[in-house]
């Protein structure tokens, strides 16, 4: 109960700074630092439920984002976790599929930290040199399509894009190539998502 409590909460206080945040007038121009759309992404090895903003950093070649993901122990089955994650999101070319619809097959990377208490970033002294690699640093490579539809009502959100992705983690991928006992079918994980774009 009080992780769904956290997660309503946490989307609320997204929501609302961002709101307050884009009610500017005609002459105002837009900061560098204000995102062009806030996400929500389930899944994707980057946590259960992720939150962030996103930026368009070269018109319609990059889409650069900042997450935080949260996994609740009724899904890790152990301590929650708590991972900080920077996308990268690269839109293959677009075609339009309808009236203000426009659909796109992505490809991206991205890197996720996790800042929880069970995984380290240089390997504890009671271990060999050597002997794990870092547990806490992760890169994900994915691949799927994204739908954008642009809204009438552009008061609140210029529009929309509604995504999924097929993707894996570095390490999977390695165990997967060097080790008969990890199948490739078995390293994917897959993710949906929505970008609000402000």
């Amino acid at each position: 109960m009080k992780t769904k409590k956290n997660i309503i909460v946490s989307i609320a206080l997204l929501f609302v700074t961002f709101f307050n945040a884009q009610e500017p007038t005609a002459k105002d121009k837009k900061s560098w630092y204000t995102p062009d759309y806030v996400k929500m992404q389930f899944g994707g090895n980057i946590g259960f439920v992720s939150l962030g903003v996103g930026y368009e950093v070269f018109e319609n070649v990059l889409f650069s984002e900042l997450l935080y993901g949260y996994v609740p122990k009724s899904v890790s089955q152990a301590d929650r976790i708590h991972l900080i994650t920077i996308k990268n999101t690269f839109p293959i070319f677009k075609k339009e599929i309808g009236k203000n619809l426009t659909l796109s097959p992505i490809a991206g990377f991205a890197a996720t930290l996790d800042i929880g208490t069970n995984t380290f970033t240089t390997l504890p002294s009671k271990y060999p040199e050597g002997y794990y690699v870092p547990t806490a640093i992760h890169f994900t490579l994915y691949a799927g399509a994204s739908v954008h539809q642009n809204f009438k009502n552009t008061k609140i959100f210029k529009g929309a894009d509604f995504y999924f992705e097929v993707g894996t983690v570095e390490s999977y991928l390695w165990y997967a190539i060097t080790t008969k006992e990890v199948k490739m079918k078995d390293i994917f994980s897959f993710d949906v998502g929505v970008n609000f774009y402000l």
